[in-house]
C-alpha cells in the first residue's frame, strides 16, 4: 500500500470517527455530600465503526500507527459535548487516555489547550485518566508529558489502581491528583477484610501524600458505606448513576448519597462540628501568584510559618513553608532573583505535598493519616473539595481527647459499651431512617440477683464483663452492627440487612457460649448440681438454675416504611417477656408491613 493510500484510508477513519462517536458520562460525586465532582468520558458506538469491542478500536489505532490523531479526535468530542451540557458547568472532565499514544509513531503534543481555549474551559477541568492496562512507567514520553500536564494546569489521575504494572512507581514519582481503585477490590469489600485492608492501606498512602481517592464500580448501599468508611473522597458506579447518552439527564446532586447517609447510624456520630471548632483559617496563596505576593503575604502574617497553595479551581495543592524561601529571603538579591520571570522559579517550585482531608472524616482517620506521614505542619481540611482551614498536630490531639471524653461519659464503665443514651439515639435514628432490613435484639439475664447474691459483686461484675466481650467477639466480623448495655446485666443489640434467620442464629450462638462459659464461675458442687439456694425477693429460700441469659428479637423487614416509638417499645416489651418463658430463651417477634400490629412468629 503507498503512503498517499495509507493516508487516505486514515483520513476516512477519522471522519467516521468524528461522525459516529459519541461519549456516555458517568458521574464522580462527593462520597459525603453527593454533590457531584465530575463526570467520566466513556466512548460509544465504537459497534458503527465495525469494532466488536473499544479494545478492539484502539488496538487497531495503534497498529495503524494513528492513535494519538484518533486520540485528539475523541478529544474534541468529548470536550465539546462536556462544555455545552448544563450539569457539567463548573465540575471536572474525567478523560481516559490509553498509555501506548506516548509511544505512537503519530504522537505531537501541546494540542489539548488549543481545545479547551475554544470551548472557554479552564485547564483545571480536564481530569486525564491514564489506565494500568499498559505498562505506562516505561513509556518515553511520559515524563516530558506528564510534565507539560503539570505546568498546563491538567490534573492526573491513575485508572484501574491495584491491577497494572507500575502504579507504585507512578505513584511515588509522578504524584497524581487522583488513584482510582479498580473495581476488584471493592466488589464485596463489606464482606472481605483482606480487601478492606488492602483499600484502607492505599487510601491512607494517598492522603498522606495530598491525593484524592475514587472508588469506582460501586453498585450496593454496603459497598458504599464500606469504602466511606475506609476514606475514601470520590464514588462513582451503578449505585449512584449508570453512564448515560442523554446529557439532559445529568444532575449537580445526586440525592441517593446524602440519603443513604442519613441512614447510616454512623453520620449521627460525624466529628464534623467538633473539627470545625479547632480548625485554623490560615490565608491562603494562589498557585498563580507572583512570588513577590508570596512574600507580601509572609510579611504581612507574621505568626503564620505556612501558607496553603490554592489552585484556580480552590482545591488545596499543598503548602509553602518561610523555610524553604529563607535562602532566597536572607540572599543580598535572593528575593530580586526570585522575583524576576527570567529566572523561571515560580510557587510552584516551591510547593510542599501535605495531609488532605474532607470535614466529614472521623478523627481517629486523620490522626491515622497524620500519623503515617512526614508531616509536622498539619493537615489541610476541606469541605466539598474546597479549602477550609488548617489542622495543627496540637489541634488535632486536643479533637481526639475531646471526643473521648464525650464518648467516656455515655460509656459504661463496666463493658466500655455504648450507654443508655446512646441505645436511644440509635433506635430513635433508625426508626426516623429507615431503610432494609432492621433487627434490634434485647438481651436480660436469667437469675443474676441470686447469683450475685451468693458470690458477690465482683463476680457478677465479671459475667457482666464475660457476655460483654462475647458480644463484641461474635459481631466484629457483621458489618452494621450496634452493641449498647443498657444497664445492669440488660444489653442491646442492633442488625442492619440482616435476614430473620441469620440473627437469629446468632443470637442463639452467643446465648449459648455464655451458659457455657459462665459455668466456670460456679463452685464444682454447684455446677454439679446444676442449681443454686438463694433468698428470692420476699426472703424465701428458692433453688434458681445457673446463670443464663435470654433475648428478644423484634425484626423490622425491608417492607416497613412507619414505625412509631411506642410500637417498637412495646413489641420488645412484649418479646421480652415472651423470652423469658420460652424453653430457647429466644423470642422473635415481627412488625409487617401489613399491619401495625405485632405478628409472634414462633418459640425459636
Amino acid at each position: 500500500m503507498s503512503t498517499f493510500e495509507s493516508k487516505s484510508r486514515s483520513s476516512a477513519f477519522l471522519e467516521a470517527i468524528e461522525r459516529a462517536a459519541t461519549f456516555a458520562f458517568q458521574p464522580i460525586v462527593n462520597i459525603h455530600t453527593g454533590h457531584c465532582f465530575g463526570f467520566e468520558a466513556l466512548i460509544r458506538n465504537v459497534d458503527k465503526l465495525g469494532f466488536n469491542s473499544i479494545p478492539d478500536f484502539f488496538d487497531y489505532a495503534w497498529n495503524a500507527g494513528i492513535l494519538h490523531r484518533v486520540d485528539m479526535v475523541l478529544r474534541q468530542i468529548a470536550i465539546s459535548q462536556f462544555a455545552h451540557s448544563e450539569a457539567c458547568r463548573g465540575s471536572k472532565l474525567f478523560y481516559n487516555i490509553d498509555g501506548r499514544i506516548f509511544e505512537s509513531q503519530d504522537y505531537h503534543p501541546h494540542q489539548t489547550g488549543k481545545i479547551l481555549n475554544h470551548y472557554k474551559l479552564p485547564p483545571e477541568s480536564l481530569v486525564l485518566e491514564l489506565s494500568e492496562k499498559y505498562d505506562n512507567a516505561s513509556a518515553r514520553h511520559l515524563s516530558d508529558t506528564l510534565r507539560t500536564c503539570r505546568d498546563h494546569n491538567y490534573q492526573l489521575a491513575i485508572d484501574d489502581f491495584g491491577r497494572g504494572f507500575s502504579e507504585m512507581q507512578m505513584l511515588y514519582e509522578h504524584q497524581p491528583d487522583y488513584i482510582k481503585i479498580d473495581r476488584f477490590f471493592i466488589n464485596g469489600i463489606a464482606d472481605d477484610s483482606k480487601k478492606r485492608l488492602f483499600v484502607s492501606s492505599i487510601v491512607n498512602l494517598a492522603h498522606v501524600l495530598g491525593i484524592t481517592v475514587l472508588a469506582e464500580g460501586v453498585e450496593t448501599e454496603r459497598e458504599f458505606l464500606a469504602c466511606k468508611g475506609i476514606g475514601c473522597d470520590l464514588v462513582q458506579g451503578f449505585y449512584v448513576a449508570r453512564p448515560t447518552t442523554e446529557h439532559s439527564s445529568l444532575s449537580t446532586l445526586y440525592e441517593i448519597v446524602p440519603e443513604t447517609n442519613s441512614r447510616d447510624r454512623r453520620q449521627r456520630d460525624t466529628d464534623k462540628f467538633l473539627i470545625r471548632d479547632f480548625i485554623e483559617p490560615l490565608v491562603a496563596v494562589s498557585i498563580t501568584d507572583p512570588m513577590s505576593t508570596v512574600f507580601e503575604a509572609f510579611r504581612i502574617h507574621k505568626n503564620q510559618s505556612v501558607f496553603p497553595i490554592l489552585g484556580e479551581d480552590g482545591r488545596p495543592q499543598g503548602l509553602v513553608r518561610e523555610g524553604d524561601l529563607k535562602d532566597f529571603i536572607y540572599l543580598q538579591y535572593g528575593r530580586d532573583l526570585l522575583q524576576n520571570k527570567a529566572f523561571g522559579k515560580t510557587l510552584k517550585d516551591f510547593l510542599s505535598r501535605c495531609p488532605i482531608t474532607d470535614i466529614n472524616t472521623e478523627a481517629e482517620k486523620i490522626l491515622e493519616t497524620y500519623a503515617i506521614g512526614n508531616h509536622n505542619d498539619g493537615i489541610l481540611i476541606t469541605e466539598n473539595f474546597q479549602y477550609v482551614g488548617f489542622l495543627t498536630a496540637d489541634a488535632l490531639l486536643r479533637i481526639i481527647n475531646e471526643k473521648n471524653l464525650k464518648q467516656a461519659r455515655d460509656q459504661n464503665p463496666l463493658s466500655k459499651l455504648p450507654g443508655n443514651n446512646s441505645v436511644v439515639d440509635y433506635i430513635a435514628a433508625g426508626l426516623e431512617q429507615r431503610s432494609g432490613a432492621w433487627s434490634v435484639v434485647y438481651f436480660d439475664f436469667n437469675d443474676f440477683k441470686p447469683f450475685n447474691d451468693t458470690y458477690g459483686f465482683r463476680q457478677g461484675d465479671r459475667a457482666i464483663t464475660l457476655f460483654a466481650d462475647l458480644l463484641r467477639d461474635e459481631t466484629r466480623t457483621v458489618p452494621g452492627t450496634f452493641l449498647g448495655h443498657i444497664g445492669g446485666d440488660d444489653f442491646f443489640a442492633g442488625f442492619r440487612d440482616l435476614d430473620e434467620s441469620t440473627v437469629t442464629q446468632l443470637i442463639d450462638r452467643i446465648l449459648a457460649r455464655f451458659r457455657h462459659d459462665v459455668e466456670s464461675f460456679y463452685s464444682p458442687e454447684h455446677r454439679e448440681t446444676g442449681a443454686i439456694e438463694a433468698r428470692d425477693r420476699h426472703g424465701q429460700w428458692r433453688r434458681y438454675g445457673l446463670l443464663s441469659c435470654c433475648a428478644a428479637i423484634v425484626h423490622l423487614s425491608d417492607e416497613v416504611t412507619e414505625v412509631t416509638s411506642d410500637t417498637m417499645i412495646e413489641t420488645i416489651a412484649k418479646a421480652k417477656k415472651g423470652a423469658k418463658q420460652a424453653e430457647s430463651q429466644i423470642e422473635v417477634h415481627r412488625i409487617a408491613p401489613e399491619t401495625t400490629n405485632v405478628l409472634r412468629l414462633a418459640n425459636s
